[in-house]
């Protein structure tokens, strides 16, 4: 497996056209494979930096156990805490050397972390994308949306007419009805 990582737009990865929706069904599988890939690949490099990090403060703890055994051979008295001082003013390049090795690897890793938590929120944000979609797709199907129609003008004359003949209707099946049943009271 490569390490080759797709470029990723969150913000146009995450729009769903309303108009297209059987394409973005087909790309949010692909999509959302891309975010879990990175967020798969963060977890690695970042578990592989704090092996990283772990070298670099073992680096450190030597070289203050070097400058700890000087410190000892001149002064045998030397307390915890005055061998820590002396820890943190020494002008000693080997332990300053160290010293900003593993701020620098610490503040890598603080970065990748960054890069990780918006990585797995963009993935949370495809699983939304897709109850979205789910939800988009039901309102289609129950055609809660309105579609476009033709203008009509409605001249005032004709709601009357159609009142009228709405009337007439309601009148002429009174009558059915009422000639059916003397003629079911009859028989």
């Amino acid at each position: 497996m490569t390490d080759e990582r797709p470029e990723l737009n969150f913000s146009e990865d995450v729009a769903i056209d309303l108009d297209d929706l059987h394409m973005e069904w087909a790309r949010q599988a692909q999509t959302r494979k891309k975010y879990a890939d990175e967020v798969a690949f963060l977890t690695r490099q970042i578990k592989q930096h704090v092996k990283l990090i772990d070298v670099k403060k073992a680096q450190l703890k030597k070289e203050e156990s070097r400058i700890t055994i000087s410190i000892k051979t001149l002064n045998a008295k030397a307390t915890v805490q005055m061998i820590d001082a002396e820890l943190i003013l020494s002008n000693d390049e080997g332990l300053k050397v160290a010293q900003l090795a593993v701020f620098d690897t610490e503040d890598e890793k603080i970065n990748m972390e960054y890069d990780l938590n918006i990585a797995q929120n963009a993935l949370k944000a495809m699983d939304d994308k897709k109850t979205a979609m789910e939800n988009e797709v039901s309102l289609w199907k129950g055609n809660y949306f309105a579609t476009p129609r033709e203008n009509r003008d409605v001249e005032p004359g004709k709601i009357i007419v159609k009142e009228i003949q709405e009337m007439t209707v309601q009148k002429q099946r009174k009558s059915l009805n009422r000639s059916r049943k003397t003629k079911n009271d009859s028989k």
